[in-house]
């Protein structure tokens, strides 16, 4: 099996896993709570699907597969997940329906939870309405039966699925028959225990009462839900969200933006059908059919209906001997004809005497009814005329107000003509002398960076460094030298995702200026770093059987590379450290603002990556300055190995891009550090000059590597 690639996407579990008796194939699909993949069941010599509970929000996947909470204060909210998780395995384990997936069966490991299930060939709903597509009704005919006889049962064991959308019902190649997916308990019970993680709603086919936190939840959500379903599947697109039209409705007093689906479909579709999903899709929970039956009986033609569960009778048949029959109708013939006969006389005079009574309660009731209604409609009259006359109160007291708003605000506008008229001039005045002073700071900038460049070339000499061209190293104590130094000019460049298509934590982009400083011409080198673990006693890293010599060290973890530049600052007398994120991103740059110091489009044979077309790609490293240096003549800035920063990572730029970590151990010891360039394993787009990673400061890998600024 090829080596663990590190990628944005090391949350799943790699293919080649296995996870007791099952061996992961690949990735079906995940979510915001969990991921699916497709496994081989090694004994049983079948493929299965296996959903695995992981909140992506809350945690996060270790290097033994091990998952756990990001941090301690999510402990609670991931087991209480974890739990529903658990029992959304236990209440698909109770269904046995052709219409509803199946679970085989549910267990514990990696510190999470896995729900093994059926797998057959299809595809979801939503695929087969992707771009617009549409369902004629002899097509819905074949799906909205099973799959309403699916959704009672649930409903008759007690459940509800909160998520019913197209991407949840899944379609049989075979016979283009329904199964319905993600049975949402956990997701759920996340939901109601911390409303800060990914909203429970699928906006277009949640109802009103999911988006409340103690809404009034039954059958008729999951009602809602299908019937927005069946209005995709006929107009072409999903309906409008529910809360924006309570907000046209309810607040602003205005028709209601969904378009009737009884208009949309009324040439191509039957009548009873169009009706049934405009009633599904009611704002009110009390204005839709409170169960599947009653909807059902109202939308479908008779000769497709079910019956409930309560409702169908239940046959028992016994095998009897056939003399004993026999012998029954003998029996029952001979003499029981003159007593049933007297039996049903008595038990239709019966029948008479309780309808009269109940027709005598109705009426009552009725009438009781009708005087109710009129002390009713009597006090709304009331009400109705109490509000008027608060409402005709307000709007005289706020006409006068507006009178007096009025005055006061043409005398403000005519004190404020005056004014503007003076500032006119005073702002050109201002203005003409603030360009005065940014020229004079311009010029005494360039004046001072120009004696520090001087300064720190003469310092340079001073130290007894060996210059060689625009690069220099400087002497360690034994009279050998030290890394190879490019110095890098003063600038300003524009960092992060100035070209788009980058990942969310490359924003916002924005302007850095830099000062003057030297940085490594080379990734260091397992000769470098090997004198630095001979000299201090220090463990050599692996090399993974790839060779050292001029290979990038690897297998250093940030604390081993901030040891390293600790020691060649005493064998030097001079200050290395491992660069800022900005010292990283600018040298690497080397004033482009392109995806590569050459440009936007990835160039055959320039660097080390999957994806690259050199002979080392997503094998292993390549010896430094194996390709082209950019502009300012550095190598490898683009893939080969990640590089370790001194900067702690934040999810977009605020700031610590431009400071360096000076102390771990007074940091939190789960503290994210940035790594840049990506690595030989890393596709084109990871090893872009905007790119970002992270990793904790103790980890060791094969394909992190560093180089060194020096002040």
């Amino acid at each position: 099996m090829p080596p663990m690639i590190l990628t944005k996407s090391r949350n799943v579990l790699p293919t080649g896993d296995q996870l007791q008796e099952y061996r992961i194939l690949s990735v079906l699909g995940h979510g915001g709570f969990g991921i699916t993949y497709l496994a081989q069941d090694t004994k049983l010599n079948l493929r299965v699907a296996i959903k695995e509970y992981f909140p992506t929000d809350l945690a996060v996947r270790e290097e033994s597969y091990s998952v756990q909470p990001k941090f301690q204060k999510y402990t609670k909210n991931f087991v209480w997940g974890l739990k529903r998780f658990l029992k959304e395995g236990q209440a698909l384990a109770t269904f046995q329906h052709p219409s509803i997936v199946r679970a085989l069966r549910y267990f514990e490991a990696h510190n999470t939870a896995y729900i093994v299930m059926e797998y057959e060939q299809g595809q979801s709903l939503s695929n087969a309405l992707k771009n617009g597509s549409t369902f004629t009704e002899s097509e819905i005919m074949t799906i909205l039966p099973p799959l309403l006889s699916g959704l009672q049962a649930v409903h008759e064991m007690g459940f509800l699925h909160r998520d019913i959308k197209p991407g949840n019902i899944y379609l049989r190649d075979k016979d283009n028959t329904p199964v319905l997916l993600d049975f949402g308990a956990a997701r759920y019970a996340l939901g109601n225990l911390s409303r800060s993680i990914t909203a429970l709603v699928t906006p277009g086919y949640t109802p009103f009462e999911q988006y409340q936190t103690k809404g009034p939840l039954g059958p008729w959500t999951d009602i809602y839900a299908v019937g927005a379903v069946l209005y995709r599947a006929i107009s072409g697109q999903k309906p409008v969200e529910a809360p924006a039209r309570i907000n046209v409705v309810k607040l602003n007093n205005e028709k209601d933006p969904l378009e009737p689906i009884t208009k949309i479909g009324r040439r191509k579709y039957s009548k009873r059908l169009l009706q049934g999903i405009d009633w599904a899709l009611q704002i009110s929970e009390k204005d839709r059919p409170q169960n599947v039956k009653e909807w059902a009986d109202a939308m479908l033609p008779k000769s497709v209906r079910f019956a409930s569960k309560q409702t169908q009778p239940k046959i028992f048949i016994k095998h009897i001997n056939g003399w004993w029959i026999l012998l029954g109708v003998i029996v029952g013939t001979g003499f029981n004809i003159g007593y049933f006969i007297y039996h049903h006389a008595q038990l239709r005079q019966q029948k008479t005497l309780d309808i009269q009574k109940l027709q005598k309660k109705a009426t009552a009731e009725s009438a009781r009814l009708t005087q109710l209604q009129s002390e009713q409609s009597a006090l709304q009259k009331a009400i109705e005329k109490a509000k008027q006359q608060i409402i005709d109160i307000s709007n005289t007291k706020e006409v006068e107000e507006q009178k007096l708003k009025d005055i006061s605000k043409t005398k403000e506008f005519e004190e404020q003509k005056l004014k503007d008229i003076s500032k006119t001039k005073e702002f050109k005045e201002q203005r003409l002398k603030e360009l005065r002073q940014q020229i004079k700071k311009l010029n005494q900038r360039i004046k001072t960076e120009t004696a520090r460049l001087a300064q720190f070339q003469e310092s340079i000499k001073e130290a007894g460094t060996k210059i060689i061209g625009n690069y220099f190293r400087d002497s360690l104590q034994d009279g050998s030298l030290g890394p190879e130094m490019v110095v890098v000019p003063a600038g300003r460049f524009r960092m992060g995702d100035s070209q788009d298509g980058g990942y969310k934590d490359e924003q916002p982009v924005h302007w850095v200026s830099m000062n003057h400083f030297a940085i490594g011409r080379y990734e260091v080198t397992f000769e470098e770093y090997d004198r630095f673990a001979e000299a201090t006693g220090r463990k050599k890293p692996d090399d993974q059987g790839w060779g050292r010599g001029l290979r990038p060290v690897i297998n250093v973890s940030w604390e081993e590379a901030t040891a390293y530049a600790a020691w060649l600052s005493l064998q030097t007398e001079q200050e290395y450290r491992l660069p800022t994120e900005a010292e990283w991103e600018y040298a690497a740059r080397a004033e482009t603002e392109s995806q590569y110091w050459w440009g936007n489009e990835m160039v055959s044979k320039k660097a080390n990556c999957n994806g690259c077309n050199s002979q080392w790609d997503n094998k292993k490293t390549a010896s430094v300055g194996s390709f082209s240096s950019n502009a300012f003549g550095l190598y490898d800035t683009v893939g080969n190995v990640w590089e370790w920063t001194c900067s702690k990572y934040e999810r977009q730029y605020a700031g610590k891009e431009q400071q360096c970590i000076n102390n771990i151990n007074n940091e939190n010891s789960q503290t994210e550090l940035v790594i840049r360039g990506g690595s030989c394993f890393n596709k084109p787009k990871d090893v872009r000059a905007a790119n970002r990673n992270w990793s904790k400061s103790s980890l060791h890998f094969y394909s992190f590597g560093f180089r060194l600024v020096r002040m």
